[in-house]
C-alpha cells in the first residue's frame, strides 16, 4: 500500500494514478522510506544487525512518506513473535513524536498518535501473557515434581514432627542432632535444635558447647555472644562463658573478656583477680611487659576500696611480681 502525496488517500501499490485526485504516482513506491528500509534489510541474517539498522534508520519528513511508513510499521510492532518487534517499536514511538511535533493538527496523522497509548498497552499485555505461557511450558515438569514432593512431605510430616519432638524432649537425641547439624555446617538448624530443647538447658550443655565452638572457629562473634546470653549462666567457669572468656583472652581482647567474668552478677574479688592474673600472664608470655604494667594500673582500680589480701596495693604487688619474673 502507498499514500497519495497530494491528497493522502491510501492507494494500492499496483496503481500508478491516484483514484481520488488523479495524481501521477509513477516511481513513488520505489522512493518511500518503508521500501528503502526493506531494501537495507535484504540479505542480512543477523537479527541484532537488523535491529540496529531499523533503530538508526532516519525518519521520513513528508506527510505522504510518514503515512506510508506508519501504515507499514503498525502491523510489525504488533507481531510480538518477531525478533525485530522491539526495534520497530522504537522507530514507531519516534515516529509518533515526529507527528506530534511536525503535524500536530493533521487529521490523517494525529489519529495514529491518539490511539498509540492503547495500542502500546495491548501489545505489552500480549507480551506478558506470552512470557507466562513460555515460563509455564519450560517449568511445568519442575512444578509437577515440586507438587509431588510437597505431597510426600505432607505424608511423611508426622515422622519429621515426631523426630523434632523427640529432640526437643530427649537430651541425648538433642545433642546428637546438634552435633550432626554442626558437622554439616547447618548452624541455623543446630541452633534451632539446642534452643528448642524444652527441659533443663543444663541437660544439653554439650550441644551448646559444640555449637559455640563452631561459632568461634568461624569467627561468628555475634552468634556466639547471643548463644551465651540465651543460655544465661554466671561465672566464666561455666562451660559456655568459659569458652567465650577464653576465646577473648586468646585474641587479646582483654577488656571484652572482662564482661564474661560473671554475666549474672558483679564478679567477686577472687574472680576478678583470676581474670587479671590470666591477662597479665598472657601479655608477659607475648613480651608485652609495658602493656601488662599499664593493664595492672588500670584494672587494679577495681580494688580501690578493698582491704587486706584484696587491697589495691597488694593486688598490684602480686601481679607485678609476674612481670618481674619475665624481665
Amino acid at each position: 500500500m502507498q499514500h497519495c502525496p497530494k491528497c493522502g488517500a491510501v492507494v494500492p501499490a499496483s496503481v500508478s494514478v491516484c483514484p481520488e485526485c488523479g495524481y501521477e504516482l509513477s516511481d513513488l513506491a520505489a522512493n518511500t522510506s518503508s521500501v528503502l528500509l526493506a531494501n537495507l534489510l535484504i540479505g542480512i541474517d543477523d537479527d541484532d544487525k537488523k535491529c540496529q539498522i531499523i533503530e538508526t534508520f532516519p525518519l521520513p519528513t513528508t506527510k505522504a512518506d510518514i503515512l506510508e511508513f506508519v501504515t507499514e510499521l503498525k502491523p510489525r510492532i504488533q507481531n510480538i513473535d518477531s525478533m525485530l518487534a522491539d526495534a520497530y517499536m522504537v522507530k514507531y514511538q519516534a515516529l509518533m513524536e515526529k507527528i506530534k511535533t511536525s503535524f500536530p493538527n493533521d487529521k490523517q496523522l494525529m489519529p495514529y498518535v491518539q490511539e498509540f497509548p492503547a495500542l502500546y498497552a495491548s501489545i505489552e499485555a500480549k507480551k506478558k501473557k506470552a512470557d507466562r505461557q513460555y515460563w509455564f511450558s519450560e517449568h511445568s515438569k519442575l512444578i509437577i515434581t515440586s507438587i509431588l514432593i510437597v505431597v510426600a512431605l505432607l505424608v511423611t510430616g508426622g515422622v519429621l514432627i515426631a523426630f523434632r519432638d523427640t529432640a526437643a524432649n530427649n537430651a541425648d537425641r538433642c545433642v546428637a542432632a546438634v552435633t550432626k547439624a554442626v558437622d554439616k555446617d547447618k548452624l541455623k538448624q543446630a541452633r534451632n535444635f539446642v534452643v528448642g530443647y524444652k527441659k533443663d538447658k543444663d541437660e544439653v550443655i554439650e550441644g551448646y558447647v559444640t555449637l559455640l565452638s563452631k561459632y568461634l572457629d568461624e569467627g561468628l562473634w555475634e552468634d556466639a555472644k547471643s548463644l551465651v546470653e540465651f543460655y544465661g549462666q554466671g561465672a566464666y567457669t561455666q562451660p559456655l562463658n568459659k569458652g567465650l572468656f577464653n576465646y577473648l583472652l586468646s585474641i587479646g581482647d582483654y577488656d571484652q573478656a572482662e564482661n564474661y567474668i560473671n554475666v549474672e552478677a558483679k564478679p567477686t574479688d577472687r574472680e576478678y583477680f583470676d581474670y587479671m592474673e590470666q591477662c597479665v600472664q598472657l601479655m608477659c608470655k607475648a613480651g608485652l611487659l609495658s602493656p601488662a604494667q599499664q593493664f595492672i594500673a588500670k584494672k587494679a582500680l577495681h580494688y580501690a576500696s578493698g582491704t587486706g589480701y584484696y587491697s589495691k596495693d597488694r593486688v598490684q604487688e602480686r601481679l607485678e611480681k609476674i612481670i618481674d619474673a619475665y624481665k
